[in-house]
């Protein structure tokens, strides 16, 4: 791991956060390495992880009103319907739309991350030829800045 690598030290579980840091490691060591795919992808599942984690926070503790979140989600047309009573069988537009309603996330962080879940979709050969896109320096960069928006906005 890079030493540089960001510091999760708001989570408290030590082996979640090492391994959040191993596969934030991971993707600025694609980056380097011109592995944009592997990059785009990583830095996409890292950020869904985090939400992931700071909802189940929010939920265990129901600071600032989880349900709350998730109603005014819904209500701002962010959300399409309620999404499933588990977190773990949510999709990453669910977890960033409540994560930013719940004030977890900025209105610009949370634009990052759909930027980045729009790029890391194109691991599916069909989206990819369908759209015409592939991953690329660019999908790299803004999936790693979700990462470090969302590092940023999450730490105390």
């Amino acid at each position: 791991m890079r030493p540089s690598t960001t510091a999760l030290a708001f989570i408290a579980d030590s082996a979640l956060s090492e391994a959040l840091r191993l596969d934030i490691s991971a993707c600025n060591s694609a980056l380097a390495n011109a592995e944009w795919k592997a990059a785009t992808v990583l830095a996409g599942s890292v950020v869904e992880a985090l939400l992931l984690w700071a909802l189940e926070d929010l939920k265990g503790h129901n600071r600032l009103g989880f349900d709350t979140a998730v109603s005014a989600a819904q209500t701002a047309a962010k959300l399409t319907s309620l999404p499933p009573k588990q977190l773990t069988k949510w999709d990453l537009v669910q977890y960033v739309a409540v994560a930013e309603e719940a004030a977890l996330i900025t209105a610009d962080t949370a634009s990052q991350c759909n930027i980045a879940r729009g790029f890391r979709n194109i691991i599916h050969p069909g989206r990819s030829q369908r759209l015409n896109q592939s991953c690329n320096r660019g999908t790299a960069m803004s999936a790693i800045a979700a990462v470090e928006h969302v590092v940023v906005d999450l730490t105390p």
